[in-house]
């Protein structure tokens, strides 16, 4: 470990993991299947924030990531 890394972990500094999702470039698809209603509710939420169905699915799939939960 790096020296001044030790000394900041001494005056209380933490250490996180950030989950990096490198982007590809380009786009890929898949299938999805849920719940009518709840493609319901990703339309209305996504309508709402201005993007597609796509787009929202993927901000919040990679929030969740981001999260660790």
């Amino acid at each position: 470990m790096d020296r001044e890394v030790r000394r900041a972990l001494g005056r209380g500094a933490v250490l996180i993991m950030v989950p990096v999702v490198p982007d590809a470039g380009r786009s890929a698809k898949a299938n999805v299947s849920t719940d009518a209603g709840t493609l319901q509710a990703i339309d209305e939420e996504a309508a709402a924030h201005g993007l597609t169905r796509s787009a929202f699915i993927a901000s919040a799939a990679l929030e969740k990531i981001r999260r660790g939960t």
